[in-house]
């Protein structure tokens, strides 16, 4: 296993700068996820890390081994930095067979005819490929391609492996499939992992750490739950899923929680999760749309509102809806399992509806001007995507 520690990392092509000063620890056996758009930094990183770039300034370690220092000159190339890449695009030797291809690494670090033998059959168990030896790689699925190009990146024993979205080519149930097995080979062979996806359900199901990135930049980073119920900015809401991020008025705060009326509506949520907000900031609530449920208690007050169902997207086990509510778009899920047919809702229809507090957050906006993000967002972010 291998610690890897990170200070000042910075990259710039052409004058333009793509990394900003990233300061990053990554445990020995961790799993960190990288997590953001295209273009936020995280690829730029994860390069600079495996040696495929050359950072502009800063000073990587891995196992106490200096891999990159720019004021003393010192760059280690990739094949010299003993680490594992899984790419996106595979990234095997087509005129090569399964064997050959996990076998490849091995011969280049020299180890014996039978050792090979041995590591190459233990990794194709591992990955479930065990009798695929001689198969060319071109005959193989997509993610049995993966399959091997995962063994190929462990058969050497590798302090730390790199992942470059390595699920984005497979469909949605290969993708599930091979996540698990990738966290499998993880926890087996006790590596330190970096991953990157711009995926935040992959991130969350893998991850012991996710770490959020915009514009070069590191805007969050915490656990997987952390990061999925308190985003500290709508940036990281947005892209944590919480598909309704509405401006509004801190009306109250009590230690950690907040009440809060969200702009030119009768709604306000109350007992809001919250950090370092005063009584009359402008600050954005943020809720998924699993928790604005249908309310049929006959009820008034904090927490509810009335609407009319703009559009409906029937999921099989659940339903969203959009509905506009004092002019508000809102993006609503309802399971299908706690309605009759006739229940669900139809565009036209009339609904009571009540968020639930506990599962909101109010995000201030001063966080959003630390990640540049702006926060007044309308329908981009509640209506459906």
């Amino acid at each position: 296993m291998t610690e890897v520690l990170v200070s000042g990392l910075t990259k710039q092509y052409g004058g333009k700068s793509a990394l900003h000063g990233i300061d990053l620890k990554i445990a020995s056996g961790e799993f960190v996820t990288l997590l953001g758009p295209s273009g936020c930094g995280k690829t730029t990183t994860l390069r600079c890390l495996a040696g495929l770039e050359r950072p502009t300034t800063g000073r990587i370690t891995m196992a106490d081994r200096v891999v990159v220092d720019t004021d003393k000159k010192v760059f280690v190339p990739a094949d010299k930095r003993k680490v594992g890449m899984v790419f996106q695009s595979y990234a095997l030797w087509p005129h090569l067979s399964v064997a050959e291809n996990v076998a490849y690494p091995l011969k280049v670090a020299r180890l014996g005819s039978q050792d090979r033998q041995s590591r190459v059959q233990e990794m194709l168990q591992a990955v479930g490929l065990a009798g695929y030896e001689k198969r060319p790689v071109t005959a193989l699925s997509g993610g049995q391609q993966q399959r091997v190009a995962l063994a190929r990146a462990m058969a050497a024993r590798p302090g730390i492996i790199f992942y470059d979205e390595p699920l984005s080519n497979l469909d949605s149930k290969l993708r599930y499939q091979m996540g698990q097995q990738v966290r499998a080979l993880h926890n087996q062979f006790e590596t330190t992992s970096v991953y990157v996806t711009h995926d935040q359900e992959e991130a969350i199901t893998l991850s012991d750490r996710i770490i959020v990135m915009s514009e070069g930049n590191i805007v969050q980073d915490g656990a997987p739950a952390d990061l999925y119920d308190r985003p500290k900015s709508a940036y990281v809401a947005d892209f944590m899923g919480f598909q309704n991020i509405l401006p509004g008025t801190v009306e109250a705060v009590n230690g950690n929680v907040a009440d809060i009326r969200v702009d030119g509506t009768s709604l306000v949520l109350s007992g809001v999760a919250t950090s370092a907000v005063q009584v009359g900031e402008r600050a954005d609530v943020a809720f998924r749309a699993a928790h604005a449920r249908i309310d049929e208690s006959g009820l008034t007050g904090a927490g509810r509102l009335e609407g009319v169902v703009e559009r409906t997207t029937y999921l099989g086990s659940a339903v969203n809806l959009l509905v506009r509510a004092d002019g508000l778009p809102l993006r609503v899920r309802v399971e299908t399992s706690d309605l009759a047919p006739e229940q669900i809702p139809a565009a036209g229809d009339t609904l009571r509806l009540a968020v639930n507090p506990a599962r909101a957050v109010v995000l201030s906006h001063k966080e959003a001007a630390v990640d540049g993000y702006l926060t007044t967002m309308t329908d981009a972010i509640v209506s459906p995507r």
